[in-house]
């Protein structure tokens, strides 16, 4: 995962889309997956924030301590919205017998993907309003297939990807009435900056943060130009 160019790659690209403020955790040394994000040491910084996005892969953490203060004394005790990108799915989860409030806060478990291939995506949910902005079908130009073992039912699915088997790979949680809009479409740079991709995780972050209405219409001051543009061209 290249997430040094990453954090450019969506800060530049949902802030084309969405007129948000972005503070960026990189911390360069946690590439060991068992990493631990300073701010998260304790839940005061959920008083910060709006929403938070992840795209990590900390998939040998074994810590449900610190998993469980994240998730259930900072998202759900103050409410605070989520957007998970790719290998946050096998975050904080990966390893049996571990990280169940983060399974649950995403709403699969998953600990394995296919190999590394371009595979076709197709919504499966026209009519939620993220989807408004996401064009289907759609073929990314580079693609990792996570394997979902199991879809909870707090999930609604949007869009599923087909390799080997058919997975899902767009979707929208409420765990204990928090909002999380999740895909694990995002392991190359080239399918990230794709316009498709970017659009469809603006559309899901002003979801999340209640900044999208049933139609797929932002709220107002929320929208940048770029918002919803054209998803057919890739900008590689």
């Amino acid at each position: 995962h290249d997430y040094e160019a990453q954090q450019t790659i969506l800060e530049e690209g949902i802030g084309e889309r969405v007129n948000a403020e972005f503070t960026i955790d990189f911390e360069a040394g946690l590439d060991d997956s068992e990493g631990r994000i300073s701010r998260h040491r304790n839940t005061a910084w959920a008083e910060e924030f709006d929403l938070v996005l992840y795209n990590m892969c900390f998939a040998q953490m074994r810590d449900d301590e610190w998993v469980n203060r994240l998730v259930l004394e900072g998202h759900v005790e103050h409410g605070l919205p989520a957007v998970l990108l790719h290998c946050a799915m096998h975050s904080y989860s990966y390893q049996e017998g571990y990280g169940e409030a983060w399974e649950k806060f995403m709403g699969v478990r998953t600990n394995s993907h296919e190999r590394h291939r371009p595979f076709p995506v197709e919504a499966v949910d026209t009519d939620h309003p993220v989807m408004a902005h996401f064009e289907t079908p759609w073929d990314p130009p580079h693609g990792e297939l996570y394997e979902i073992d199991e879809v909870l039912d707090t999930v609604t699915p949007l869009a599923e990807g087909h390799g080997g088997n058919t997975h899902v790979v767009v979707w929208v949680n409420g765990f204990q009435d928090v909002p999380v809009f999740a895909t694990t479409i995002g392991h190359h740079n080239v399918t990230m900056e794709h316009p498709n991709y970017l659009n469809l995780v603006s559309a899901g972050l002003l979801w999340a943060a209640g900044k999208l209405d049933d139609e797929g219409h932002p709220e107002a001051g929320y929208a940048r130009e770029g918002f919803g543009g054209t998803a057919g061209t890739s900008s590689d």
